[in-house]
């Protein structure tokens, strides 16, 4: 439609034909209607406003039908309700999964055959107060993602002070960056060098060795001085495993953006899951993630292993079971 022009309508039941007008404000029409009841033709006012006479005379026939002074308003469709059954299904996938908008749309399509829009879901969590209007996403972003094609060839890992039933506890730990799966983790008292191969040692029993581990420059990971010269336990553990270590920019987060989200969703759900390994299991099993294309980090995890690893996994679940 081209711009500026409006559907003048009346408010209330009284609306004006859908005729297509020159721009004109609320307060335009308050003052046509003024100048009417002053006294002044209506050819005057029509020049003066630069709309046609049947405009004017549009506007004060239904002034005079309603002796209300008609407003400028868009016309669209009412929104539509949404019925009990709708809500009761959000409400319910909600409070078994504890999943977003984005996320429940597609595990309501899955678990009830059903698709109700995101923004329908969105709507009726904010009515019940849970979730929160955040403007932020409202701004367009600007990003580029960047994940590697095959299933361990890099974890990500970092440390990160969570606050745990009243107590400021440190937390560490690793994702596998192409399929999102917490591999390891722990909670400790203190962010050390010892606990961070601790918990790599664990990991690496349970899902085997990455070929890189990406982390930042925290004392926990590389020396503080005369990094590429001197001795660290991290570094030596690496080298003793053959793993490339990659460290990131300094100052640019982003670069370990995915296991940084993670712990926001450790520190958002800690407190309603009672535990950091009920939200690592819900992370890994249940939640869809969308740049996965909706699927769950343990099965990505094994859709993702390169042909060399699938037979080390085979014997490995074969000795699980």
């Amino acid at each position: 439609m081209i711009q500026g022009i409006r559907l003048l309508i009346l408010q209330g039941p009284y609306n004006l034909s859908p005729t297509l007008v020159r721009k004109l404000t609320n307060k335009d029409i308050a003052r046509i209607v003024k100048q009417w009841l002053k006294g002044k033709p209506i050819t005057k006012i029509a020049e003066f406003f630069q709309v046609t006479r049947q405009r004017i005379h549009q506007i004060i026939n239904k002034f005079k039908e309603t002796r209300k002074i008609p407003f400028l308003q868009k016309l669209g469709r009412k929104p539509k309700q949404i019925d009990e059954e709708t809500e009761r299904i959000i409400l319910e996938a909600h409070g078994e999964f504890n999943l977003g908008p984005v996320h429940l749309e597609r595990k309501i399509e899955e678990i009830y055959g059903e698709h109700i829009p995101h923004n329908t879901i969105h709507k009726v969590l904010l009515n019940h107060g849970l979730v929160e209007e955040n403007m932020e996403k409202k701004k367009q972003r600007k990003w580029v993602r960047y994940e590697r094609e095959h299933s361990m060839s890099l974890w990500q890992g970092d440390w990160k002070m969570i606050h745990l039933n009243g107590e400021e506890k440190w937390m560490i730990a690793f994702m596998d960056d192409a399929s999102r799966i917490i591999t390891c983790f722990g909670v400790f008292d203190s962010a050390t060098t010892e606990n961070t191969i601790k918990v790599l040692k664990e990991g690496f029993a349970e899902y085997g060795i990455p070929d890189e581990i990406l982390t930042d420059h925290g004392t926990q990971f590389v020396p503080s001085r005369k990094r590429d010269e001197a001795k660290h336990k991290f570094k030596q553990f690496l080298a003793e495993h053959r793993i490339k270590h990659v460290v990131a920019r300094i100052k640019h987060p982003q670069t370990n953006g995915k296991i940084e989200r993670f712990f926001g969703e450790v520190e958002r759900r800690v407190g309603k899951f009672g535990s950091v390994e009920a939200v690592v299991r819900w992370h890994n099993e249940i939640k869809p993630h969308r740049s996965l294309d909706w699927d769950e980090p343990c099965n990505v995890f094994r859709y993702k292993l390169p042909p060399e690893r699938v037979m080390w996994f085979v014997r490995w679940w074969d000795e699980k079971v």
